[in-house]
């Protein structure tokens, strides 16, 4: 089956399903950028990961593992240890998930303090 092909017989699909015949081109183009970008592209969970120190201040945010490993040198099977919940620390940083954000203790910015002192 050729590309086309595929994405002739999905809109169809969409169309049979929804009933909204007029919107098979719609569906065509959303199907096209679906292959052409990458089905991990729109089905991927774009959970960010989130890299802090010890003390709770926020390093950086990557969209996965592998790039945290590029970025701050910290070997993948580590910072998997460390959002199973394994070990606490990996290179020096605590790692979570953004869906986890709230359950972290962090550090106040001392500068938050003294405008909130103000208010």
């Amino acid at each position: 089956m050729t590309h086309m092909e595929v994405i002739n017989k999905l809109a169809g699909e969409m169309t049979r399903i929804t009933g909204e015949i007029d919107h098979i081109d719609t569906y065509r183009w959303f199907i096209r950028q679906a292959l052409d970008i990458g089905i991990n592209h729109f089905t991927q969970n774009s959970e960010e990961i989130i890299a802090m120190t010890k003390a709770g201040v926020e390093v950086g945010r990557f969209k996965s593992v592998k790039d945290v490993e590029k970025k701050l040198g910290v070997r993948e099977c580590n910072i998997h240890q460390v959002l199973s919940g394994s070990n606490h620390t990996a290179g020096g940083y605590i790692f979570i998930r953004s869906k986890d954000w709230h359950l972290i203790p962090r550090q106040t910015d001392p500068e938050e303090l003294n405008e909130n002192q103000f208010k």
